[in-house]
C-alpha cells in the first residue's frame, strides 16, 4: 500500500554540512546536496539542493535548484526547479520559483513571484464599485483580471 512511502529523490547524499553554532560568511558554491543549520551569510549558488535546518538563518543572495527550508532566509531567493517551506520556515524578502509547497505555519514576509519558467506577464486587477472604470494608455494592453462585482463593460 502507499501509507507509509518514502519520498522519492534523486538527490540523497549530503556533500557539506554546517552545524548549529557555526557562522559562515562568503560565497558558497556546490553540486549536490548542502544542509546548513548554522548562520550563513552572502551569496549561496547552485544547481542542487539546498536544505535549511530549524536553526539556520542564511542572509543574502540565493539561487539554488531545490530549496527545503525549516529555518530563516533573509534576501532574494531564486529556485529553479521547486521551493518547500515547512511550517517553522520564515522568509523575509523575494522568492521567485516555478512550484511553491508552504505548510502551515510558515510565514512569508515580502513578495513571491511563480513564473513556471516563463518570463511574468503584467495583469492589472480592475474593481469598479460604481464609478466610471477607465484603461490608462500606460495599462492600454495590459489584461485586465476583474473582480465579480464588475456589472460593466469597459
Amino acid at each position: 500500500m502507499g501509507l507509509f512511502k518514502k519520498k522519492k529523490s534523486e538527490h540523497t547524499e549530503l556533500n557539506a554540512f554546517l552545524g548549529v553554532g557555526t557562522e559562515y560568511r562568503g560565497k558558497l558554491d556546490f553540486v549536490g546536496t548542502v544542509r546548513i543549520d548554522g548562520r550563513f551569510e552572502g551569496e549561496i549558488s547552485t544547481d542542487g539542493d539546498l536544505i535549511l535546518g530549524r536553526k539556520a538563518t542564511v542572509t543574502g543572495t540565493v539561487r539554488v535548484g531545490r530549496l527545503t527550508s525549516c529555518g530563516r532566509i533573509e534576501g532574494d531567493v531564486t529556485v529553479k526547479e521547486h521551493a518547500v517551506l515547512e511550517k517553522t520556515s520564515v522568509l523575509t524578502g523575494t522568492l521567485n520559483t516555478p512550484v511553491l509547497e508552504v505548510e502551515r505555519g510558515a510565514i512569508v514576509e515580502g513578495n513571491i513571484v511563480m513564473t513556471g519558467g516563463a518570463p511574468a506577464r503584467q495583469k492589472v486587477v480592475s474593481a469598479d464599485f460604481g464609478g466610471k472604470g477607465a484603461q490608462t494608455d500606460a495599462t492600454a494592453d495590459i489584461p485586465v483580471a476583474r473582480t465579480g462585482s464588475d456589472d460593466s463593460s469597459m
